[in-house]
């Protein structure tokens, strides 16, 4: 992601369409267990509200304290590019282990039928 703005896009958008993967699964499915779509829903916005206010930073220093311009912007670029690049691996293991929890809530039987569409 090259700007704040993309990633926040990128984090809402990932979330969102998380959680309404999960709620479409239980108004199809009725079996699912309604208390952990609840829970993981729950988890989904939290990851939201975390990482949209971990992508909110600032570069602490002044131009003055660089001797160019150009050495100022160097590393602004390189300090955002290393924020980002960590906060995105974060953001990808919390997604991952709440794809893993929603798979998990599904019974066996929907996950067979699900599997028997996909095979169509």
């Amino acid at each position: 992601m090259s700007t704040k703005r993309q990633l926040k896009k990128f984090v809402r958008n990932t979330c969102g369409a998380l959680a309404a993967e999960i709620i479409l699964a239980r108004a199809a499915f009725p079996s699912i267990d309604r208390k952990q779509v609840h829970d993981i829903v729950a988890e989904i916005a939290s990851l939201q509200c975390t990482a949209l206010a971990k992508i909110s930073i600032s570069f602490d220093k002044a131009p003055r304290d660089f001797e160019s311009v150009v050495d100022y912007r160097r590393a602004r670029k390189q300090y955002f590019a290393t924020a980002y690049a960590k906060l995105l691996e974060d953001f990808d293991g919390s997604v991952n282990a709440i794809v893993k929890k929603m798979n998990a809530a599904l019974p066996e039987d929907v996950r067979q039928t699900i599997k028997e569409a996909a095979a169509e």
